[in-house]
């Protein structure tokens, strides 16, 4: 069960995430020991073919509590969403949101997304990647440790089928333009529409940074 289970990262491997300690609540363990098996998937490497048939698969990175997986798997109930996070307390939210609004297309695991897309998952297999607000890892020195960097963007699109895309927004603007230089056929887009405000985005609203959405399609 998650609420025992240690966070799956290989050692020696660049961190992209800060790895947050939360104190996870009664109602969140509840929804752990009730909730999570429904949504689990087991250990990779994964045959999507096997687990889901022929329907489309997308990939999301650091889903944080949920909001945006939710907004996809209800504008979009044919298609398998795959959430990755780090965060206990933000996957036990998103399971127990997924299991009160019946979204049989969320499926979650707790471990390092780039770990996970790296290892599980089978070339040439994925609809979509989304990562939302990632760490911006500001200070210099940190730069090494972002998501979009020219290995990871580079391993993503082999994980991508023919005309897949990423998805991807950021309140940190130098970030942005590294995004939009490491991703290929990357342009400024707009908010998707099933995605909703997330927690990130409000904090970078309420201190005047601009959002900015982008989109890199094959």
């Amino acid at each position: 069960m998650l609420e025992n289970a240690r966070l799956r990262v290989e050692p020696g491997v660049i961190r992209t995430f800060h790895a947050r300690r939360g104190r996870v609540t009664k109602n969140q363990i509840f929804a752990l020991e009730n909730y999570f098996s429904e949504f689990e998937l087991p250990e990779g490497p994964w045959d999507f073919k096997e687990l889901f048939g022929d329907k489309k698969v997308v990939f999301e990175i650091g889903c944080g509590s949920g909001e945006s997986t939710v907004g996809f798997a209800k504008a979009n109930p044919e298609t398998i969403i795959i959430a990755i996070e780090v965060h206990r307390p933000s996957i036990s939210h998103l399971v127990e949101t997924a299991h009160k609004e019946d979204l049989t297309n969320i499926k979650v695991a707790y471990s390092d997304g780039v770990q996970v897309l790296r290892d599980w998952v089978q070339d040439k297999s994925l609809t979509a990647i989304f990562a939302f607000f990632p760490d911006p890892w500001p200070k210099k020195r940190h730069n090494k440790r972002r998501l979009f960097r020219t290995e990871i963007v580079e391993m993503m699109q082999k994980k991508l089928k023919d005309g897949g895309e990423i998805i991807t927004a950021t309140d940190w603007a130098e970030y942005g333009q590294q995004m939009l230089e490491v991703l290929p056929n990357s342009k400024l887009s707009i908010r998707p529409t099933w995605r909703p405000t997330t927690k990130y985005e409000r904090k970078g609203l309420a201190a005047n940074r601009e959002i900015m959405e982008i989109q890199a399609k094959l």
